[in-house]
């Protein structure tokens, strides 16, 4: 007797999720940028093929999760289709989470497993949707008693929230500046020795409620761009800029950079498209070529669109990365180091490896920079003082304050450490600065 209840009780759950009612939804992808403005967003009819008999007074139950309901907006409807026969419900409630309805009419005779019961009319506060993830909906139904109608329902995806609108360098500055080449120019196996390439696309996800419609975009491209001064004024003026900097792709205006020479600016208008921007350099065989500093780049874009309500808007990405120019030797950076005549310098490169290689050095004071090849190199398997001669071209330079010092050495950069000390000279109490 206990094993056939055990087995009656099984057959019974099985029947009961087999006659569950399915499920329907064209799910929505609601745009987040497109639906800025809007008091409410309409979604996509839920129909649901019924799999139990009803009856006049039965209810029936629609419950959302992850949004909520615009109870003014919203015009429920239910709309049932019995397999065979007719039946007609009327709206019990609506509350922000879930929508209500009564059975007030069926015709006799009449079927309703396998016919189809559809809701219609509803809208989400905006705000709730778009702040969500996903929202889902769950049917219920009973009798007039309480009795549960097409038990095991399983919930259906409603609706989708997507950002549409996004940006990133889809090629990043990837050179190495050659030290063999006086870092004048890059190693063979970039782009070129004397060009490097971004590529910065745009991009726009599907969207079926609300999609937005671009209208151009202002890309900033950041960085140290102050090796494209080359005939020896203040500033980077346009001529400067046009023979090292290009951008192509889409409807573009002619780039333009900052007073302090740090952020390059493409407009483009129209429907935003992939730009390539290109940044070329002199190269050694150039007298005039500066040297090429290491560095990080970033872009900001703001992407401009307008919503489906049809007003303006604008999206910044910021920050995003944009790659980098790297040394294919050692470098290092003395953040501190006075000039005074009070105070004595001990900078030393060690070498641990079996490669000799050039120490150049980058002495910055003042807002300039003076750079100059040592005639000390760093030595295999030793260590290299090149304290007098760093000094002596800082006062060749004219430096006699507080300046920073980088050392380039041309040799594999896990063989070499550099370090800088300075001291006063009266009383010898060393600093280490590196």
């Amino acid at each position: 007797m206990f094993k056939k209840t055990l087995l009656a009780l099984a057959l019974t759950s099985v029947a009961g999720f087999a006659n569950a009612a399915e499920l329907t939804v064209t799910s929505s992808n609601i745009s987040v940028e497109g639906s800025v403005g809007a008091s409410s967003v309409a979604v996509a009819p839920v129909k649901v093929k019924l799999a139990a008999e009803y009856t006049v007074g039965d209810t029936i139950k629609f419950n959302v999760t992850g949004a909520q309901f615009d109870t003014v907006e919203s015009a429920p409807d239910l709309a049932l289709t019995p397999e065979t026969g007719s039946a007609s419900a009327g709206l019990l409630s609506v509350t922000s989470d879930t929508v209500t309805f009564r059975i007030t009419a069926a015709s006799s005779p009449v079927t309703f497993t396998d016919g189809f019961a559809e809701l219609s009319g509803m809208e989400f506060k905006t705000t709730s949707v778009t702040a969500a993830g996903k929202v889902e909906v769950a049917y219920s139904a009973a009798t007039s008693t309480g009795i549960a109608l097409d038990a095991g329902t399983k919930n259906a995806t409603l609706a989708t929230k997507v950002s549409q609108i996004s940006s990133s360098a889809t090629k990043k500055l990837d050179a190495v500046i050659d030290v063999e080449n006086e870092r004048k120019q890059f190693t063979t196996g970039n782009d070129s020795i004397t060009t490097d390439t971004l590529v910065i696309t745009p991009k726009i996800e599907v969207a079926s409620v609300n999609p937005v419609t671009t209208t151009g975009a202002t890309h900033v491209i950041k960085g140290n761009f102050s090796w494209m001064e080359s005939d020896g004024d203040a500033g980077i003026d346009a001529a400067e800029l046009a023979a090292a900097f290009t951008a192509t792709g889409g409807t573009l205006a002619t780039p333009t950079i900052n007073t302090a020479g740090d952020a390059i600016t493409v407009v483009a208008t129209g429907v935003v498209a992939p730009m390539t921007a290109t940044f070329t350099v002199l190269g050694k065989a150039n007298a005039k070529a500066p040297i090429l500093p290491t560095q990080m780049f970033t872009i900001d874009s703001a992407i401009k669109y307008n919503t489906a309500a049809g007003a303006a808007a604008t999206k910044t990405i910021a920050s995003a990365s944009a790659g980098a120019w790297t040394l294919n030797g050692f470098d290092e950076n003395i953040v501190f180091m006075p000039f005074d005549a009070q105070y004595a310098q001990s900078i030393n490169v060690s070498n641990t490896g079996s490669v000799a290689g050039a120490i150049t050095v980058d002495i910055t004071a003042g807002g300039k920079t003076y750079t100059k090849t040592l005639t000390a190199t760093a030595t295999p398997k030793a260590t290299t003082n090149i304290s007098a001669e760093v000094k002596a071209f800082a006062t060749e330079s004219g430096v006699t304050g507080n300046a920073h010092v980088k050392v380039v050495v041309n040799s594999p950069a896990n063989d070499i450490e550099v370090t800088g000390v300075y001291y006063a000279k009266a009383d010898g109490d060393r600093v280490k600065t590196k």
